[in-house]
């Protein structure tokens, strides 16, 4: 693809298997669905914070809604602790963000804990070629596969999404 045509947020970062979609509804309720959706697809639901709210708190400025969700399969995460002899925990649970980017519109996005671990050379000297990471992969990237479908296919899902706002 040409430098100079638009790419997509999968297009982008399909190296650290990026996902997105957009939900048309208010923010609470769709961090509520997004973290339903990942529940229902084998996640856990450890942890979550709002950055924005953070940062409003100790700056005063205000950003767009912005909710991080901690989202972690068990079975995948072993592996990949394993995997890593530990040094993942640094960068655990796995992360899907709601946020708000017009009046009713939230975007949903999640990069792949594993394949950020190999971007940063913290996953096997070979991942292509561990099974063992191979499966953790699989595992996750299904159940990311599955939540992403449910909220694609949901009453709340946006049919024309806008592209995110050059900041």
């Amino acid at each position: 693809m040409p430098a100079d045509e638009p790419r997509s947020f999968e297009e982008s970062f399909a190296d650290i298997g990026a996902r997105e979609t957009y939900l048309e509804t208010d923010h609470e309720d769709a961090v509520e669905r997004v973290g339903q959706a990942f529940m229902d697809a084998g996640f856990g639901n450890p942890t979550g914070f709002s950055p924005s709210e953070n940062i409003r708190e100790h700056t005063g400025e205000e950003l767009p809604p912005t909710r991080v969700i901690g989202i972690g399969n068990p079975h995948a995460g072993k592996i990949v602790a394993e995997e890593t002899q530990g040094d993942a925990a640094t960068l655990f649970p796995c992360n899907v963000a709601v946020q708000q980017v017009g009046e009713g519109t939230q975007r949903v996005y999640h990069v792949s804990l594993p394949k950020v671990l190999e971007q940063v050379g913290l996953a096997p000297d070979d991942p292509a070629s561990s099974d063992a990471w191979q499966e953790a992969l699989n595992i996750a990237g299904s159940g990311v596969e599955e939540a992403f479908e449910t909220l694609n296919a949901s009453e709340i899902a946006a049919a024309d999404a806008p592209a995110p706002a050059d900041d």
